[in-house]
């Protein structure tokens, strides 16, 4: 797909988008160290009950919504949801010790996608580019991004747990208008790999925007929808 060089800025989204972490089924195998916390400590018997907890927990309270939960804030409203009675003391342990071990292990599931370094450096220099991703865990998605060499291309990166504020809520777009000196949207492309967050909700606020497809490598990813613009390898993006 060949795109209009008349762009003044082009979005990405960061986590896989322009770094991959998770494998071909989609199962996030590499935080399984952070879920056995709470087997270890007693709360949960297997990991998969701990790890399905999270992720119906997370479609309820966090999936769509404007604001953002920390990492610590997440668990410990898990925790209030499904272990209500686990005292005080226990729960700041237990957290503690999550983010501690995602930390760990969270930059070992780390992987560039294929083509996304020559496709940056296709694009580097013919337009700006920013990066405004949903994660937990402030300022992470920079420092990923300068381990793995990508981060001087982009004047600023944006990420929820910073600015507390998600995808697809306007404000945090709304700070990346503001961080690229509040340019025209139509002359912005946005990128990623979800559908609402980086395609949809983009078109809305006036951007252009490509839905990086990655259902081929991911089940549980959304199919390119007709309307909407796509690509599943960072080759078709020319600049």
């Amino acid at each position: 797909m060949t795109t209009s060089t008349s762009l003044d800025w082009i979005f990405f989204d960061c986590f896989n988008t322009l770094i991959d972490d998770f494998d071909t089924s989609g199962y996030e195998i590499g935080l399984a160290p952070m879920y056995q916390v709470l087997v270890a400590a007693g709360l949960y018997k297997h990991i998969e009950d701990v790890r399905a907890d999270y992720h119906r927990w997370r479609l309820e309270n966090i999936a769509g919504k404007p604001e953002e939960q920390t990492l610590q804030q997440r668990f410990r409203n898990l925790l209030a949801t499904y272990r209500p009675n686990v005292p005080p003391a226990t729960v700041d342990q237990v957290v503690a010790e999550m983010e501690v071990e995602f930390m760990q292990c969270f930059p070992n599931t780390l992987r560039l996608p294929p083509g996304v370094e020559s496709m940056l450096q296709r694009w580097h220099g013919h337009v700006s580019m920013g990066v405004i991703s949903n994660f937990f865990l402030a300022d992470w998605p920079a420092k990923m991004l300068e381990r793995y060499g990508l981060r001087h291309y982009f004047q600023f990166v944006i990420d929820s747990a910073d600015c507390g504020h998600r995808k697809p809520g306007d404000k945090i777009y709304q700070l990346a208008l503001a961080a690229a000196d509040n340019p025209n949207p139509s002359r912005i492309m946005f990128i990623g790999d979800h559908l609402t967050n980086d395609a949809i909700a983009p078109q809305r606020l006036g951007m252009q925007s490509i839905y990086f497809d990655r259902s081929a490598d991911r089940p549980s990813s959304s199919a390119a929808l007709a309307t909407i613009k796509s690509i599943n390898h960072w080759d078709q993006f020319q600049p």
